[in-house]
């Protein structure tokens, strides 16, 4: 029997939480979402303000950001949606998460 399970990322040693491998706002639990970031998995670099985010399908969804602000077009915020390889991390010692 396999210690992976479907749809969440393998299982760390010593039992630790398995991360997940998709999340979207609105349907994550909260707790799960503050502890996290999404990561473009080429750069490292932190992706802010996600909606959604795929790692096993290399998908991205989130609001536009310029100069620490979102982006407001006619009354509604800017949507980005990518194709692209990230990863989902647990937060562990960084301070800021991607939500």
């Amino acid at each position: 029997m396999s210690d992976e399970i479907e749809g969440q990322g393998e299982i760390a040693a010593e039992g630790a939480r398995p991360v997940p491998t998709c999340v979207e706002l609105g349907v994550t639990d909260t707790d799960v979402l503050s502890d996290i970031r999404v990561v473009d998995a080429e750069t490292g670099e932190r992706i802010d303000k996600i909606i959604f985010a795929d790692a096993e399908a290399g998908k991205v969804r989130r609001y536009a950001v310029e100069n620490g602000a979102l982006v407001l077009e006619q009354d509604q915020f800017t949507v980005i949606e990518e194709d692209r390889p990230i990863r989902i991390e647990w937060l562990g010692t960084k301070r800021k998460n991607s939500f």
